[in-house]
């Protein structure tokens, strides 16, 4: 028998994004995303990398050769309309539930 998902991998996403826009243009390191999104390393690395594949993230190397993750425009965007869509499904939700 399988357990219930914790989160969406859109609830990860999101989480993901959300550390990221936190962070700003400096943007953040792996160890950092894994710590803030309660996520494993392979899980978020994993996430990451779907991220950079559509354009929402990029990723930049420092001087000691370690990944800096950055949003993207595109990334900025698409986390402001996640933002605006989860603000609506929850809204519907709290309606529903108060008639």
């Amino acid at each position: 028998m399988s357990r219930p998902a914790y989160r969406t991998e859109m609830e990860i996403i999101s989480d993901i994004l959300e550390v990221l826009i936190e962070r700003g243009m400096e943007g953040e390191y792996i160890t950092n995303i894994v710590r803030n999104a309660n996520l494993s390393y392979n899980i978020a690395l994993a996430k990451c990398q779907k991220l950079i594949n559509a354009g929402l993230v990029t990723m930049s190397k420092e001087e000691r050769s370690r990944n800096i993750f950055v949003m993207t425009e595109k990334g900025i965007k698409f986390y402001q309309e996640l933002r605006g869509f989860e603000e609506l499904v929850h809204n519907v939700r709290v309606r529903s539930t108060c008639r």
